[in-house]
């Protein structure tokens, strides 16, 4: 539109130059090719900008849209680890808030370990939760490689991507934590295969659990934040 204002403008200076000035219009009387020849490339010069503003604007939203649908597709697979995690602290019976809205950072902060020595109790129950959460990692890593080149173009979106590696990689560590897999199955496993269940035989242990848990929450929940202000 701004490109546009200014061909219109530039023709009205034309017009008004011919009708008031005297040397102009005699200019223009003497040599009418020369003055077609410059009126003609005004117009077709605004024509030019006029068309590249508006491919320019469609390829802008395009890209938009592209990045939406990006970020919407991460954001919807980035839900399966909390989600696991969520449904697990409260088939566990760990108490929680009576609201329907529970921290659930503010509980794994305190109950990491009782969630850890539930699952672990039940080899099957620990099992189904370890593979879960490793299908669930490699769901969204094979989104990020689908969607990565695409949105590291894009500032914003690049910032938001990088929010995700570091949760598919919490989330195979707490399942490796809880039932180890074979090596070749999970690049976190440190076991043979046929191991039996994770344990948490020191701090350090513990430690990592609750902190790979806290930052799969954290992550998305910042991720889901970043994007819902985009929207």
């Amino acid at each position: 539109m701004r490109i546009a204002l200014v061909v219109i403008a530039a023709v009205v200076v034309l017009t008004v130059a011919e009708l008031r000035s005297d040397g102009f219009s005699e200019f223009t009387q003497e040599h009418a090719l020369i003055s077609t020849f410059i009126t003609e490339g005004v117009l077709l010069v605004g024509v030019y900008l006029v068309i590249d503003e508006i491919i320019g604007r469609r390829e802008a939203r395009r890209w938009s849209d592209v990045t939406s649908l990006g970020t919407r597709a991460l954001s919807v697979l980035a839900q399966g680890p909390p989600e696991i995690i969520r449904e697990s602290v409260d088939e566990s019976g760990i108490e929680t808030s009576s609201s329907a809205d529970v921290d659930y950072e503010a509980v794994i902060s305190v109950h990491a370990d009782e969630l850890g020595d539930w699952l672990r109790a039940d080899e099957a129950r620990a099992r189904a939760f370890a593979d879960e959460m490793r299908r669930s990692a490699s769901r969204l890593e094979e989104a990020i490689i689908r969607w990565g080149p695409t949105l590291v173009e894009d500032p914003d979106s690049a910032e938001l991507l990088n929010l995700l590696p570091d949760v598919v990689d919490s989330t195979r560590s707490v399942a490796q934590a809880i039932a180890p897999a074979p090596r070749w199955l999970d690049p976190v496993g440190e076991k043979e295969p046929g191991a039996g269940l994770g344990t948490a035989s020191t701090d350090d242990d513990r430690q990592r659990f609750r902190d790979c848990l806290l930052e799969i929450l954290r992550n998305v929940r910042e991720f889901d934040r970043r994007r819902s202000t985009r929207d």
